[in-house]
């Protein structure tokens, strides 16, 4: 299929090509291209916001031409929900490291309120992750984003953190689901906060429902 573009503001370019022409990299050299122009996103991200990423910017930044980035993702909002997705990858990673590292015998409010601890210091240590949520947010729907992130962040976080310390808990998939959606927006509302106070007082309250939903499981 040959190749179409079309100019729809200054200093951006974008492909017209299906989706399903789209490529996962197979070789190591795609893969680093691709991991490569991820992270030249979190990069503009952290230093000036989502909005000035475009193709045209992404290319310059890595000096990978236009049309090997549109190899790889459809378009700029592509290069940002992918790594928005990658962000959220690394922070459950981490955050199933600590589950895995808390002691058995540990009271499982305590075990919740420090792995929610884990969860949001983790996310606040990725610079560009409050602005790629931001933007993520203009350009997912939030039930596609729930349906995105949510069995990742249940598989790794909740279902094990609720085996192991409330095993009695009457975990089932519709709990599961409003744990998510609860806990989720109420983290996103502390990660997009710009000031110390909202984002002391949200800590406070996320802390006290996560606190909440484990009794009510228990």
């Amino acid at each position: 299929m040959r190749r179409g573009w079309t100019e729809v503001k200054k200093h951006e370019t974008v492909s017209l090509m299906s989706e399903s022409s789209i490529v996962t990299p197979r070789r190591k050299r795609g893969q680093a291209t691709r991991a490569a122009l991820l992270a030249a996103v979190e990069h503009v991200v952290a230093a000036e916001g989502p909005e000035a990423v475009t193709t045209t910017r992404i290319a310059a930044e890595t000096g990978v031409a236009v049309g090997t980035i549109y190899r790889y993702f459809a378009d700029r909002e592509a290069l940002l929900l992918q790594a928005y997705d990658e962000t959220v990858g690394r922070i459950v990673a981490e955050c199933h490291a600590a589950l895995e590292a808390l002691p058995a015998n540990a009271d499982a409010e305590l075990a919740a309120r420090t792995l929610l601890g884990r969860y949001l210091d983790a996310a606040e240590a990725v610079p560009a992750h409050a602005g790629l949520l931001r933007a993520m947010r203009l350009i997912r729907p939030v039930a596609a984003d729930q349906s995105a992130n949510e069995d990742r962040v249940t598989t790794e976080i909740f279902a094990p953190f609720l085996a192991r310390f409330a095993p009695g808990a009457e975990a089932t998939p519709a709990a599961l689901h409003l744990m998510g959606v609860v806990v989720g927006t109420l983290v996103d509302l502390y990660l997009v906060a710009e000031r110390d106070a909202d984002r002391a007082w949200l800590r406070a309250e996320i802390e006290a429902h996560v606190a909440f939903m484990v009794g009510r499981l228990g």
